[in-house]
């Protein structure tokens, strides 16, 4: 009896447990389930890149030193072919170059004198160029002398060398004074600018010699009597009488 109750048993535990199953699920089936409430989400903001404060670059002056015994100058401006201004207010005359007047400093305007300052003009202003001294510092009139180079080239040889100066006199400034004279050797050999105005060949000018008269002689005859003596005719002169 009791092997026979226990398949029974079972069966009747299923059933139920299946009852109880499809109760469940018609009663969840009917309920209704409540709206999901959205979530809210906060966008997280993108970390923003580090901003680098910019610091204004400072436009570097070359520094290199001047050659020895050079020191720099800036070239405010031109006045003629051989004198320029520069910063401080001073004004500078290059040393061994006489370059024809330009209309400054009451010189009148000359041939080759515009050539001359334009290319004055054209080789420094605005730049700023090396100046050396010599044993001369100021001229009489107050300006410096100096030698001016561009670039390492000297201003005042290559004025000579295209002709558009002439050698000027350099007293005890004899440091670079061969220089300057090879310098206008070689304009004159060409030749160039002012070495083509015609110059006027000097002419000798001949002195007459001084007339030598000649002195008669006088001679003393017996008696006292005093008589002249006609002297002898000396061609080119004259004869002046004898009175007696």
């Amino acid at each position: 009896m009791s092997t026979a109750r226990g398949p029974l048993l079972a069966a009747v535990g299923l059933l139920s447990l299946l009852a109880w199953g499809c109760s469940t699920g018609s009663a969840a089936g009917n309920r209704s389930l409540p709206t999901p409430v959205p979530l809210t989400i906060t966008p997280t903001p993108s970390p923003s890149p580090t901003e680098v404060a910019t610091t204004p670059t400072e436009t570097l002056v070359p520094t290199a030193a001047p050659r020895p015994g050079r020191e720099f100058a800036q070239v405010l401006r031109v006045w003629d072919g051989n004198t320029v201004l520069i910063g401080g207010g001073l004004s500078i005359r290059y040393i061994g170059v006489d370059t024809p007047g330009a209309g400054m400093f009451n010189r009148p305007l000359e041939a080759f004198g515009r050539q001359a300052a334009e290319r004055n003009v054209g080789l420094v202003e605005g730049r700023r160029v090396e100046i050396e001294s010599d044993a001369t510092d100021v001229d009489l009139a107050g300006f410096l002398l100096r030698y001016v180079y561009v670039d390492g080239v000297m201003v005042n040889e290559t004025l000579l060398r295209e002709g558009l100066g002439r050698l000027a006199p350099v007293g005890v400034n004899t440091r670079h004074r061969e220089d300057l004279e090879r310098a206008e050797a070689a304009a004159r050999a060409v030749p160039l600018n002012v070495w083509t105005l015609i110059t006027p060949t000097p002419t000798a000018t001949v002195t007459p010699a001084a007339s030598i008269t000649p002195t008669a002689t006088v001679t003393q005859a017996p008696g006292g009597t005093v008589r002249p003596v006609t002297p002898t005719p000396t061609p080119g002169f004259g004869l002046t009488p004898v009175r007696i």
